[in-house]
């Protein structure tokens, strides 16, 4: 059944919100401790946090939507000193979507959309443990940049992609 790649909106913070706690539930179950996993649930001030950061284009964003929203890609400026360009914040799809296409549809989008805005490169940052991901950014062209970094608590090592934009 087909699906609507377009842009995020601020009333889709919630469902992005479920999307991506659902998918962390699959994607993080052998990584992180699953009564973490178990105890998570959409915080108000979590989707308040991403409306505002929508409405005041701090972030963009892509979603997929077929009988509700099933997947999205979330993007801006880097957030981590000493790195330029772009950085794609968050890519998840739901559990039931996964290797379908549509993450690479979401990724596509959100890539095109940085490229025609003038930006030259994108980086991500991925847990080091989820082979599945990494593989789904290095099919698509991402490269490992050689930074790391572990996440406080729990602490889980964080590997950096790159990847050049083409030129719009």
């Amino acid at each position: 059944m087909p699906y609507e790649i377009r842009p995020a909106r601020p009333d889709d913070a919630e469902a992005i919100e479920e999307v991506r706690l659902a998918s962390w539930r699959t994607a993080y179950r052998d990584v992180m401790p699953a009564g973490l996993l178990d105890t998570l649930e959409v915080r108000p001030e979590v989707v308040r946090g991403r409306t505002e950061a929508l409405a005041s284009g701090r972030v963009s964003g892509v979603v997929a939507v077929r009988d509700g929203l099933r997947g999205f890609a979330l993007y801006g400026p880097a957030r981590d000193e000493g790195l330029t360009g772009m950085e794609v914040y968050a890519i998840y799809v739901l559990p039931e979507e996964f290797s379908t296409g549509m993450g690479r549809a979401l990724m596509t989008a959100a890539v095109e959309d940085l490229a025609s805005s003038g930006h030259g490169d994108v980086g991500l940052w991925v847990l080091a443990d989820n082979p599945r991901a990494r593989r789904f950014y290095e099919r698509f062209g991402f490269r490992p940049s050689g930074r790391t970094k572990t996440l406080p608590d729990p602490p889980l090592e964080e590997v950096h992609y790159r990847l050049d934009l083409p030129v719009a």
